[in-house]
């Protein structure tokens, strides 16, 4: 026999609950192992889960190797982050600085005098006081029609 059949018998035996502590410790060895057969592949997390319960030295083997790619994204999280921030702080400081000029259309004319465009908002509101006979709706329908 060659040792794919006799791990392959081993684990009929395990399965069966035939197998003594050492010949189990040969079946988590060959779990642990990167020569495991294709045929046997599906049972390698469960061997290697067991190993673990048994001998709690061998999880170094059984658990996969992380790739290197964790600091790289952690190094993407923090320049997206503060990329963020920035934009952020950019934003407050240039929409927080006071405007200080005043524009509006008026009839026609595009105006940026805020002492003129004042005058002409007083005026329109005194001409919707004093016509409080009409209301929006109407104003509109004259103005559509």
């Amino acid at each position: 026999m060659n040792k794919s059949e006799d791990i392959k018998l081993l684990v009929s035996r395990f399965m069966e609950g035939e197998t003594s502590l050492d010949e189990e410790k040969v079946l988590y060895r060959y779990f642990n192992s990167g020569e495991v057969d294709a045929e046997l592949l599906p049972l390698k997390e469960m061997f290697c889960s067991l190993s673990l319960l048994n001998e709690p030295e061998q999880k170094a083997e059984c658990t996969p190797k992380r790739t290197r790619r964790i600091p790289m994204y952690k190094t993407l999280l923090g320049m997206v982050a503060s990329i963020a921030l920035l934009l952020a702080v950019g934003s407050m400081v240039w929409h927080g600085q006071q405007q200080d000029y005043c524009e509006a259309y008026v009839y026609g004319k595009h105006v940026t005098d805020q002492q003129q465009v004042m005058k002409e908002i007083s005026g329109t509101l005194q001409d919707l006081h004093q016509n409080e006979a009409t209301d929006v709706d109407n104003q509109l329908h004259d103005i559509f029609n």
